[in-house]
C-alpha cells in the first residue's frame, strides 16, 4: 500500500440495481411495502428485477429516505443494511477482491474500481506510521439521510472484510462525528466493529495496525483476480459515459485541454447561470467537480501516452497549480502515482524538456 492513497471518487456514479434490491427487502422485511419503497425513485419493479439495471446515485439516496420515512422508529436501519451487503452483491468487483492475494492488494484494487461499488460516501485511506486510517466523507450528502449513509458503508465494509478475510478486521480505534446516541445504538456499534466508538470526533475514521495490509487472503488467486479486474475495468469504463447537461458539459470540459474552463465560464457558454447548470447536474446525478476528474483523469492518460510531456507540463495543461497536486490526483485515480503508471503501462518515461542557451 502507498503511505497515502485517496480514492476520493466523485459518489455520484451509476450503480448496479443490487443496492436498491437490498434497500426493498429490508423495508419490506420490515413490513414496508415495494411501492412504498419506490416512491418518486423513478426505479420500477421491472428495472428492481433486471440483473444487470443500472440507477443513479440520486435514486437510491430517494430509496433510503422512503425507508427512514416509513420506519423512522428504527435506528439501526443503517447498520442493518450494510450487513446485507456479501461479497456476491457486488458481482465481478466483490469476486476481484475476494482473489486479491493481501488486503493490501485488495484496498488497492477497491479504490481503482470505485465506481463497482454501491458507496455514496467518498473515502481516504492513508497510512500514518504503523497504522492504516480509513476516513469516510459524507458532507456532500443530504443531511436528512447523511447518517443512515455513514451507518450502512461503514457497516457494509464491515461484513465485505469479515467475509474475505474469514474473520472481523482487529479494529484499534473507530470515530464517529455523531453525538453519543442511545445505548442501544451505542451497543450496536460496538457489535458491528469489535471496539466501543469514539463520539463527537472531528472524523468518521476507522483505525487499525498497518501490518494486516500483508496478510495474505484466504482464497487469494491471480489468475480470476486479474480476469476479474480487467472486466471490471470494462464496466467502470461504460458507467463513465454521460448524457443530457452532464455530457455537453463533459464534451466541453475534453475540448480544449490546454485551457480547462471553471463552471462559470461553461455555465455562461450554454446560457445559464453557474446556479442553473449545478441544479441541472444534480438533477441527473453529476457536479461540475466529478465531471472535472473524469476529464483530467482520461485527459492525463491520453497526454501520457501521446504526447512527450513532463508530468509537470501535463500538470500545466490540466489547470493544476503545481505538478505535486497533480501527481496526488493522479494517485487517487489510478492508485499509483504518474511514474510508476507509465512503467506498468510500457509508455516512455517523461522526457526532460532541454533549455536553449543562446550562443
Amino acid at each position: 500500500m502507498n503511505p497515502k492513497a485517496s480514492p476520493r471518487s466523485s459518489w455520484d456514479f451509476r450503480r448496479g440495481v443490487a443496492t436498491a434490491r437490498v434497500l426493498t427487502q429490508l423495508g419490506f422485511d420490515h413490513g414496508v411495502s415495494v411501492d412504498a419503497m419506490l416512491r418518486h425513485t423513478g426505479i420500477t419493479r421491472a428495472i428492481l428485477d433486471d440483473p444487470k439495471g443500472e440507477i443513479e446515485a440520486h435514486q437510491e439516496i430517494q430509496l433510503i429516505r422512503n425507508l427512514q420515512a416509513e420506519r423512522p422508529h428504527v435506528p439501526t436501519l443503517g447498520l442493518q443494511a450494510g450487513t446485507r451487503y456479501h461479497v456476491t452483491t457486488y458481482g465481478l468487483w466483490g469476486y476481484a477482491v475476494l482473489a486479491s492475494p493481501t488486503l493490501g492488494a485488495a484496498v488497492s484494487m477497491a479504490s481503482r474500481m470505485l465506481n463497482q461499488t454501491f458507496s455514496l460516501t467518498t473515502n481516504e485511506v492513508e497510512q500514518v506510521g504503523d497504522q492504516v486510517m480509513v476516513t469516510y466523507h459524507s458532507d456532500h450528502l443530504p443531511l436528512d439521510v447523511r447518517q443512515f449513509i455513514v451507518d450502512r458503508d461503514r457497516a457494509s465494509v464491515m461484513t465485505l472484510q469479515r467475509e474475505i478475510l474469514g474473520h472481523p478486521l482487529p479494529y484499534q480505534a473507530i470515530y464517529l462525528r455523531r453525538p453519543e446516541p442511545a445505548q442501544e445504538m451505542v451497543e450496536a456499534y460496538t457489535s458491528l466493529f469489535g471496539v466501543r466508538p469514539l463520539f463527537g470526533q472531528a472524523h468518521d475514521r476507522s483505525v487499525f495496525a498497518a501490518a494486516l495490509m500483508q496478510q495474505p487472503l484466504p482464497q487469494a488467486d491471480a489468475h480470476t483476480a486479474q480476469l476479474c479486474e480487467q472486466m471490471c475495468k470494462r464496466l467502470v469504463e461504460r458507467r463513465s459515459s454521460r448524457t443530457g447537461v452532464a455530457g455537453a458539459v463533459r464534451d466541453r470540459l475534453l475540448r480544449t485541454p490546454g485551457h480547462i474552463p471553471d463552471m462559470e465560464e461553461v455555465a455562461a457558454e450554454m446560457g445559464m447561470t453557474s446556479r442553473t447548470l449545478r441544479r441541472h447536474l444534480t438533477a441527473e446525478g453529476a457536479s461540475f467537480r466529478g465531471l472535472l476528474e473524469e476529464v483530467r483523469s482520461t485527459l492525463a492518460e491520453e497526454l501520457m501516452a501521446s504526447a512527450s510531456l513532463t508530468h509537470g507540463e501535463i500538470a500545466e495543461r490540466l489547470g493544476y497549480a503545481d505538478v505535486t497536486t497533480f501527481i496526488e490526483a493522479f494517485r487517487r485515480w489510478r492508485g499509483v502515482p504518474p511514474s510508476e503508471f507509465r512503467r506498468l503501462r510500457g509508455l516512455p518515461g517523461q522526457a526532460p524538456r532541454r533549455r536553449f542557451i543562446p550562443r
